[in-house]
C-alpha cells in the first residue's frame, strides 16, 4: 500500500508539472497550424523530459524503460504497428460508424481553416496534415506519457495490471477534458484504442509500435472524412469506413499465425493476473489522474504542487528501501 501511496505522489506530481509547462507553452502567440505543431512538439518533448527526470530519480531507469527501444527491429516494430491498427480498426468499427458526423464537422473545419479548394488540395494536403496532426498531438506525446510512463512506471512500482489500468483511465475519459469539442460519442470511441494500445504495449514494450498504430488509427480514421469533403456524399463517406474494416480483417487472417497470436497470450498473460490490489490500486490512481483532468489550476500552483508531491514521492521511496533493508 505505501508503494501505491508514493507512485501516486509521483504520477499526480509529474501530471501537475507537465499541465504547468502546457500552460505556459500553450500560452505561446504561435498562430497557424505550423505554430501550432510546432507548440504540440515541444509540448511533446517537455513530456519527455519529465518522464525521464521522474524515471531516472526514482527509479534509475533510461529512456529504454520508457519505451524507447526496439521489440525487433524499426522495420518489424512498425510493422507490428500496423498489424495493432488492423485489431484497433476492427474493434472500433460501431463507434467510427457513430461518431462520422462529428469527424465530418472536424474535417470541414480543418479544410476550411487551410483554405483547401480543389479535390487534390483536400485529399493529398489533408492527408499530409493529418499525418502531423495524428502525430505531434496525438500518438508522440500520449504515448511517451500513457504508455512509457503511467502504464511502464506502475508495472515496475506495481504490477502490469496496475500499469494498465493507470493508463488506460485518463488516457481514455481524459479526452472528456481536453477536447472539448468532442460529442460524448468521440470521448466514448478512445476506450477501445486504450485498451489495444495499452495491450500492445504490454506485449512489445515498445513506443514504435504503439505510435505507429496510434498515428495510423488519428489519420485513416480522418480520411474518410476528407472524401466526403470532396464528393459530399455520406454513401462514400461510409464505404471507405467499411472497405478501412475489410482491409483490417484481411491483414488479421494474413499475420493471425505469426503476429497477433502472440500479442493474445500476452493479453491472457496480463489479465490472468488475478489480483485484487492491482485492480484497486489501479482504478485509484486512474481515478485520481483524471481528477486532476478535471481541474485545471494556475500554471505557478500547478509547478508548486507538483514540485511539493515529486519530493514526497523521493522521500517515499528512499523510506521504503530503508525499511526492506533493515527488514533483512
Amino acid at each position: 500500500m505505501k508503494k501505491a501511496a508514493f507512485f501516486l505522489a509521483e504520477v499526480l506530481g509529474c501530471t501537475l508539472l507537465i499541465q504547468a509547462m502546457g500552460a505556459v507553452l500553450f500560452g505561446l502567440p504561435l498562430p497557424g497550424i505550423v505554430g501550432q505543431l510546432g507548440t504540440w512538439f515541444l509540448f511533446g518533448l517537455a513530456v519527455l523530459l519529465l518522464a525521464w527526470i521522474f524515471n531516472k530519480l526514482l527509479r534509475g531507469q533510461g529512456l529504454r524503460a520508457l519505451g524507447f527501444r526496439y521489440h525487433k527491429s524499426f522495420g518489424a516494430d512498425v510493422w507490428s504497428g500496423v498489424c495493432g491498427f488492423a485489431v484497433l480498426n476492427l474493434l472500433s468499427l460501431p463507434f467510427d460508424l457513430a461518431a462520422l458526423s462529428d469527424r465530418a464537422n472536424m474535417a470541414h473545419a480543418i479544410v476550411g481553416q487551410c483554405h483547401f479548394s480543389s479535390p487534390f488540395e483536400i485529399l493529398v494536403g489533408g492527408a499530409a496534415l493529418a499525418v502531423a496532426l495524428g502525430f505531434f498531438t496525438g500518438a508522440f506525446h500520449e504515448e511517451i506519457r500513457f504508455r512509457g510512463y503511467y502504464q511502464g512506471a506502475g508495472a515496475t512500482e506495481l504490477t502490469p495490471l496496475a500499469g494498465f489500468i493507470i493508463a488506460l483511465i485518463p488516457f481514455s475519459l481524459g479526452h472528456y477534458y481536453t477536447q472539448s469539442s468532442w460529442s460524448p460519442v468521440q470521448v466514448l470511441a478512445t476506450i477501445i484504442p486504450g485498451i489495444v494500445l495499452g495491450l500492445l504495449y504490454y506485449a512489445t514494450q515498445s513506443l514504435v509500435v504503439v505510435m505507429t498504430a496510434h498515428t495510423l488509427a488519428n489519420v485513416l480514421s480522418f480520411f474518410p472524412q476528407l472524401l466526403h469533403e470532396v464528393t459530399g456524399s455520406h454513401a462514400v463517406t461510409v464505404a471507405a469506413v467499411v472497405a478501412l474494416f475489410l482491409l483490417s480483417l484481411l491483414l488479421i487472417v494474413l499475420r493471425w499465425s505469426k503476429e497477433l497470436r502472440g500479442w493474445r497470450a500476452a493479453t491472457l498473460r496480463l489479465f490472468g493476473e488475478r489480483s485484487v490490489f492491482a485492480i484497486v490500486a489501479g482504478l485509484v490512481i486512474g481515478l485520481a489522474l483524471l481528477v486532476l483532468w478535471s481541474y485545471r489550476p494556475p500554471a505557478v500552483f500547478s509547478a508548486l504542487a507538483g514540485t511539493v508531491l515529486f519530493g514526497v514521492a523521493l522521500w517515499g521511496k528512499k523510506a521504503v528501501r530503508i525499511t526492506a533493508t533493515r527488514r533483512r
